[in-house]
């Protein structure tokens, strides 16, 4: 909207200054070009410097992503760490229970020969008895 009226007046000035050889419609013009040529400028400069801003957040943004993802790489490698202590354990755990199960069937094979050993004895006395 604000173009209309401008291009109005350029128009009525320009045709002020041409027909009429009025020189200060010459200087309206200059004045009223320079103003909308330094409003063009600023918001140029304005654009740029949103830019150059929208640019430095993208960046700092990027940066705060790597930021993290190292920080669950750190987490990651921490969490592998631990995963390989716990192996290193239930390893062990492993161990003792073998060593237990051999234990156990130690055991077992033993107090197998040992009821044996006492019902042979057992059986002996009573053949014996019964003989005698």
């Amino acid at each position: 909207m604000e173009r209309m009226p401008l291009a109005e007046l350029i128009e009525s000035e320009l045709s002020a200054a041409i027909f009429g050889s009025d020189k200060e419609a010459i200087k309206r013009i200059s004045i009223l070009l320079s103003e909308k040529i330094e409003e063009i400028e600023e918001v140029e400069l304005e654009q740029e410097e949103t830019r150059s801003d929208l640019k430095a957040l993208i960046e700092l943004v990027k940066q705060g992503f790597e930021d993290v993802n190292r920080r669950f790489e750190d987490v990651n490698k921490r969490f592998e760490d631990v995963n390989k202590r716990f192996e290193d354990v239930n390893k062990r755990f492993d161990d003792v229970n073998r060593r237990f199960e051999d234990i156990n069937r130690r055991f077992d094979m033993m107090f197998k020969f040992m009821s044996i050993g006492f019902t042979v004895i057992t059986i002996l006395i009573v053949v014996f008895k019964f003989i005698h």
